[in-house]
């Protein structure tokens, strides 16, 4: 049933390559260019386009296109991203993709497969800074896969059917997301509210806002605030409460109900109760930013994500954990005033460099940042509507969880031949 192929007997490897940026003919074209970058954190089995375009042009000058369906590998800076070519594409060199010879190997059983082996992977890296795979060793690394394409196939569908339902919630998550931010925006930026054309305008540090709002500082509306902390890996007579710790890498995730991503770590107990988070806090990442990613972007805790981590979660250093005075301010409002603060990059006033990193000067943010305050009454108006569209994208994301948790138990039981797969039964 299984037999042992050098990758280059699967099909072809291919390497990618990087247009020149200094000519600006090879970029801005039709052709998506793929970076190790654009797969990190990536789920989707396939991949349409990465952040950049290249150029025919482009193209001659270094790069390869490659058909739809090739299996796009990372070979360095990490090792063993991968990800299906939606459509013809094109990547840089941090890749050794596969061109899938069908009659022996089915792209969508090689992705999986691989998925299920990038430790396997990794062990053929070289490079002391950036362990890396070059195409020659690539080409000569063996796998041992089932023989019959027709088992390929009806295994990988079996897994696709996860990835498909996961995908499906992921859009379901991505549309209650806009609505939200643009129900925020429709009525505090553009004052498309409720009644707004009842009310008057007047000039402001902000511009022209509606009479009934005003400004204040974040200092008002801050009722206290604290640093988090890391804990210990292992638990001890010192470090003896366990609790999930959220990073400043993992609002992303949390964003969109995703809490998987959270370590669980062993706290001192007087350290854990000075900083369990509660529902209602806001967190903001103070510390480790860079010019494409500042600091300064927040998330907010509620009901939904206290109950999903059983009441046990704290932040991490890098951040701090908020308290709002609740009668001057919702925290659903302010989270998403924060957002907007930080999506227009209104934020970087309060960013510091410092050798390359960049920092949050949060206490110079405290005294002198503004905050847009609305009416309670429609605060409250906002927040009852949102509250319901979190519930829904925190449903879909728990959702999401249990069926990654299942896919990933069964996906080395199907590729190890534990759990058989007829090879007369058609996906």
């Amino acid at each position: 049933m299984y037999k042992c192929y050098r990758i280059s007997e699967l099909g072809e490897v291919v390497g990618g390559g990087t247009p020149s940026t200094k000519n600006e003919n090879f970029w801005g074209g039709s052709i998506p260019w793929i970076t190790p970058k654009d797969l990190a954190g990536y789920t989707s089995v396939y991949i349409s386009k990465g952040e950049n375009n290249i150029t025919e042009a482009g193209l001659r000058s270094g790069s390869k296109l490659l058909p739809k369906d090739t299996v796009l590998i990372t070979s360095r800076a990490p090792i063993g991203y991968i990800a299906l070519a939606n459509n013809p594409i094109s990547t840089n060199q941090g890749f050794k993709s596969i061109i899938c010879n069908q009659g022996i190997c089915k792209p969508l059983y090689l992705y999986y497969y691989l998925k299920c082996n990038t430790p396997y992977l990794r062990l053929f890296g070289s490079g002391a800074t950036f362990p890396e795979i070059s195409g020659t060793v690539m080409k000569k690394i063996k796998l041992n896969i089932i023989e019959d394409v027709r088992v390929q196939d009806k295994l990988a569908h079996i897994l696709k059917v996860y990835d498909d339902l996961i995908e499906k919630n992921n859009r379901k998550i991505e549309i209650l997301q806009e609505m939200a931010e643009e129900l925020y925006k429709e009525w505090f930026i553009r004052f498309r509210f409720p009644g707004y054309k009842d009310i008057k305008k007047k000039d402001s540090t902000l511009g022209m806002i509606p009479e009934c709002f005003k400004i204040t500082k974040m200092s008002e509306i801050f009722e206290n605030y604290i640093g988090g902390g890391w804990g210990n890996d292992d638990e001890s007579n010192q470090y003896s409460v366990p609790a999930y710790v959220i990073r400043g890498t993992d609002f992303p995730s949390i964003t969109k109900g995703k809490i998987s991503t959270c370590p669980y770590r062993w706290h001192k107990e007087n350290n854990y109760k000075s900083r369990q988070l509660k529902v209602n806090d806001i967190i903001i990442e103070i510390s480790g930013g860079t010019a494409e990613q500042p600091v300064g972007r927040a998330i907010l805790i509620d009901d939904n994500l206290i109950k999903r981590f059983d009441n046990k979660v704290i932040c991490a250093s890098f951040c701090k954990q908020v308290s709002l005075k609740q009668d001057k301010v919702s925290p659903i409002y302010f989270y998403y005033w924060m957002k907007f603060l930080y999506d227009t990059r209104m934020i970087d006033r309060f960013q510091l460099q410092s050798t390359g990193i960049i920092n949050f000067k949060f206490e110079y943010f405290v005294r002198k940042g503004d905050v847009l305050l609305p009416p309670k009454p429609l605060m409250d108006k906002f927040d009852n509507i949102v509250a319901t569209i979190r519930k829904d994208i925190s449903l879909l994301a728990e959702q999401n969880e249990n069926l990654i948790q299942q896919r990933d138990l069964l996906l080395p039981r199907l590729m190890s031949g534990k759990l058989e797969v007829k090879g007369d039964a058609h996906a």
